[in-house]
């Protein structure tokens, strides 16, 4: 259980705040490339760590992430004109750079100094992955850009989702944490079904339905944290591990079994009530199957709002029914199973009325930790994932392996197995 003062210290993202601060030191998503597809088309409004800003791409090409707000009279630069080098204000014709600086400020007699003193918030940006990453934080301390893997696969090859969810970030973040939940949130009895889990290939998922109380390990990395699930299976001399590596700020490697499709997901705290997550779904070996994945995990969502068809009015589309006939919620789609739990909770939970258990043992883990962070963050001690020596190729795995053995080799045992390597309990 946490105080109201750590509650709010996890929770609140605004300028000025512990997390806010923390989360502005990192790299961090803050479009789909999709909502910038056209050179000098229309700006996109960003909302982001309790900011208001629009991000562009201008006639050359060129992307740009700055202040809403015309610092003149305050109009809204979505509407601005999208010209070469920066967005020009419908109200007066002021001109904002992709630095922030003003260029221009016609109605103003030539001598007026606007241009040489006045400069808007504006953050760099990087193009990746199918994303649009900005820097948010103290220029001198900008770190390197993290190179995840899959930044570079062609596009049948990776899958960028982008959904909203009605609630503060840490609610998603922590069932990201909970190795526990997916044998009963997550269980379609019918495996077969092809809108089930055998339909994007995660096999691994039906082994673990046989075991709903894991063994739960953690440890601190210089990335962040790594979880292990460790649950029984058939031969006794095995455990099956599941692993997840988490990256600060608030991504995760989900854990796949062997020659899987794999997920990468991120966050992206709107304000304190509300966030985007990321599904970057992906596989280096071969084309993945969208429909299946979409089907499979319900979050197909467009621009301009990401939003699907579930809420809380409609209980995220509950079918009762359905229950009856095999699905454990009777929600549809493994990522609405997710939100229709995390916004039943509201749009911030408080944390002081919990009653956690052993199955929550990750959760209590990642929340001592960034506490602890925030700490050496306000010390001005390095922050994880920040090492310019750190290449960010990590990979969760999921997969038998011999109980005597530390549960962090699972990625070890799963390799060799896909390179044709069989352990020795299967020979």
């Amino acid at each position: 259980m946490l105080t109201h003062e750590q509650n709010m210290a996890l929770t609140q993202v605004g300028p000025g705040t512990p997390m806010g601060n923390f989360m502005r030191r990192y790299w961090i998503p803050v479009a789909k490339l999709e909502e910038l597809s056209e050179p000098g088309g229309a700006p996109t409004r960003v909302r982001i760590l309790g900011e208001n800003l629009v991000a562009f791409r201008d006639p050359s090409g060129a992307c740009g992430l700055v202040n809403e707000t015309c610092p003149h009279r305050g109009a809204s630069l979505a509407y601005g004109r999208n010209e070469e080098g920066g967005l020009r204000c419908l109200y007066h014709g002021w001109k904002i750079g992709a630095s922030g600086q003003v260029l221009e400020t016609p109605p103003e007699p030539v001598h007026v100094t606007f241009p040489q003193r006045l400069c808007v918030p504006a953050y760099p940006v990087r193009e990746a992955g199918g994303l649009l990453w900005a820097y948010m934080g103290p220029k001198e301390m900008e770190p390197p850009f993290p190179k995840f893997p899959w930044l570079d696969l062609p596009p049948d090859q990776l899958l960028v989702v982008k959904m909203y969810q009605d609630n503060n970030y840490l609610q998603g973040v922590e069932g990201d944490l909970d190795p526990a939940h997916p044998n009963y949130l997550h269980r379609d009895f019918d495996l077969t079904d092809e809108a089930s889990w055998s339909g994007v290939g995660w096999q691994s998922m039906a082994v673990i339905m046989s075991d709903g109380s894991p063994d739960i390990q953690c440890e601190e990395t210089p990335y962040l944290m790594r979880v292990g699930a460790i649950r029984q299976a058939s031969d006794p001399d095995m455990r099956y591990v599941r692993s997840t590596e988490w990256i600060a700020p608030f991504y995760c490697y989900i854990a796949t079994g062997p020659q899987e499709s794999r997920l990468f997901k991120a966050w992206h705290p709107i304000d304190d009530y509300s966030c985007f997550t990321f599904y970057i779904h992906f596989d280096h070996g071969r084309a993945l199957n969208p429909e299946a994945i979409y089907s499979n995990w319900g979050h197909r969502a467009d621009k301009p709002d990401y939003k699907t068809q579930h809420n809380l009015a409609n209980m995220h589309l509950q079918d009762r029914e359905r229950m009856k006939r095999g699905n454990f919620s009777g929600v549809n789609g493994a990522a609405i199973q997710d939100r229709a739990v995390q916004e039943s909770m509201g749009p911030l939970f408080d944390r002081t009325q919990e009653h956690l258990g052993t199955s929550d043992k990750a959760v209590m883990y990642y929340r001592r930790l960034l506490l602890r962070k925030l700490k050496e963050m306000e010390g001005g001690l390095p922050l994880p994932a920040h090492d310019p020596s750190l290449d960010f190729k990590q990979r969760a795995c999921s997969f038998d392996m011999p109980a005597d053995q530390p549960w962090q080799d699972v990625v070890k045992w799963q390799e060799d197995y896909e390179r044709g390597h069989r352990p020795l309990a299967a020979e």
